[in-house]
């Protein structure tokens, strides 16, 4: 039996209605023309899907790695073995202790039932059944196709409801720390134990054996109870403990350290740099000072040095001779009486070396 059509006429939950009444086994492929399906078929119900070419097995295997239960390197090793036992990666993991067989049969049915039920949001593309194919044996179930039906039109209906009550995908929670009073093995108790102040809701969805519809549903239940808060909500009732990254801690205080010391040696080059700059200014104006208020005198001796050098130089020319005493600088304000007297600031005399050549002492 070869039935096919488009899924705007006849609806997802239509056609399985009709092979429910006929019993019929085979696949059904779903085809909205971005994303393709495949729905495995047994006398009528549902026994497996694929999405994309992923079943519900690569789900619990994304989980067991994201969870780091198991390695990436580890996890192909063990579809090698799976490979050369001719089993399923399910049962190897089980068989080697890495899943739990309470979890490979609840994990496999809920991924299943999901995966099924975000089907029915395909509003249009087309469907074609053939009869004759089987599910994967790892993927093998018996998922009624009523419930199926109803679970999923109730999701169609949902939807709204959830993506306006949870606006962004990216939004962070953290725990209030309300006691959750709910059932204990419920799937918002398990949600709750992830939300931590640092993961957003599409990095949860990574960690969960579940869709993104359950996955929204449980984070709203939990806003609502008051057992969970937006983390831009922090100041108000509990704060979330939100642990510091330890290596990041260690980075920001090795900056720290490495900042003081970068600001130490500038200070102490500048340092420096300042004390070479003031020996050079004693070593030419010939005077030593180690107060610095002697500065002004220093810089005043300086140009008294050189008003008695240029005195002397001219003078030499005029009279081919030095004179024997320095009044005239005096007598011209070039010097005061105390500078040519060698008090206050110390301003040497000069020594005769020639008729007309000199060194000021």
């Amino acid at each position: 039996m070869i039935l096919s059509g488009e899924l705007k006429d006849f609806s997802l939950a239509d056609v399985l209605q009709l092979l429910l009444q006929q019993r019929k086994t085979g696949v059904l492929a779903l085809n909205d023309g971005k994303e393709k399906a495949e729905l495995f078929i047994s006398a009528g119900n549902l026994m497996g899907v694929r999405v994309n070419g992923e079943s519900p097995e690569g789900k619990i295997k994304e989980i067991l790695i994201e969870t780091g239960r198991l390695g990436k390197q580890e996890m192909m090793e063990l579809e090698a073995i799976s490979r050369d036992m001719d089993r399923s990666l399910l049962a190897t993991l089980t068989a080697k202790g890495f899943l739990k067989e309470e979890d490979r049969k609840e994990w496999l049915q809920i991924i299943t039932e999901d995966m099924v039920c975000e089907l029915f949001g395909w509003m249009k593309g087309r469907y074609e059944f053939g009869s004759g194919g089987k599910a994967p044996v790892s993927a093998q179930l018996n998922i009624s196709t009523e419930f199926a039906c109803m679970e999923g039109m109730r999701r169609i209906d949902e939807w709204p409801r959830l993506k306006e009550a949870l606006p962004d995908q990216k939004m962070v929670f953290r725990p209030t720390g309300r006691p959750y009073d709910g059932d204990q093995l419920s799937w918002d108790r398990s949600v709750l134990g992830l939300v931590d102040a640092r993961m957003n809701v599409v990095q949860i969805s990574k960690l969960v054996p579940f869709g993104s519809f359950r996955l929204a549903e449980c984070m709203v239940n939990l806003w609502r109870g008051g057992f969970i808060a937006p983390v831009k909500d922090a100041s108000e009732g509990h704060e979330a403990s939100v642990q510091a990254d330890p290596q990041s801690e260690k980075d920001r205080k090795t900056a720290m350290v490495i900042g003081i010391a970068v600001l130490f040696l500038v200070c102490a080059t500048a340092v420096r740099l300042f004390s070479i700059w003031m020996v050079g200014a004693v070593e030419q104006t010939g005077t030593e000072w180690q107060d610095p208020d002697d500065y002004e005198s220093a810089i005043s001796h300086a140009m008294a040095r050189d008003n008695m050098e240029a005195f002397l130089i001219d003078h030499a020319a005029r009279t081919d001779t030095l004179p024997k005493s320095l009044k005239p600088l005096a007598e011209d304000g070039a010097l005061s009486s105390r500078e040519i007297s060698g008090s206050g600031t110390g301003i040497p005399f000069y020594r005769k070396i020639s008729e007309k050549a000199f060194i000021l002492k």
